[in-house]
């Protein structure tokens, strides 16, 4: 059995979950619904500890990213690869680093900002 360790650091205005191991049919079963309950705050995933990734655990951060702004910071170039391939980084931009994550998740509309700021 894998495993995949993850630690949450709650932000003024957005979530940072630092995801560890191995994300694969597995261990999403204990990792997405801790991910949805984090959801309707923008939060940076960092994929950095992150060792292996398989399509159920690409199909997490695909649910995840839904309703809720997300960004992805730390993904391995074969991570990134997968990403590209599959366009999912059309949903979660991929970034380089924490910064630019964080400017990601910045809300476009008036009503976004309104929210973000309740």
């Amino acid at each position: 059995m894998t495993a995949a360790d993850m630690v949450v650091i709650e932000g003024d205005r957005h979530t940072t979950v630092m995801l560890a191991g191995e994300l694969d049919r597995a261990s999403c079963r204990d990792v997405e619904p801790r991910l949805r309950a984090l959801s309707g705050r923008p939060l940076v995933l960092d994929f950095s500890g992150v060792s292996f990734i398989d399509v159920d655990g690409l199909r997490m951060v695909q649910e995840c990213a839904r309703g809720t702004a997300l960004a992805l910071v730390g993904a391995h170039p074969f991570v990134a690869k997968l990403f590209r391939i599959l366009r999912l980084d059309a949903q979660v931009p991929l970034c380089q680093s924490m910064e630019e994550a964080l400017w990601c998740l910045l809300p476009r509309t008036d009503e976004e900002i309104r929210d973000w700021l309740t």
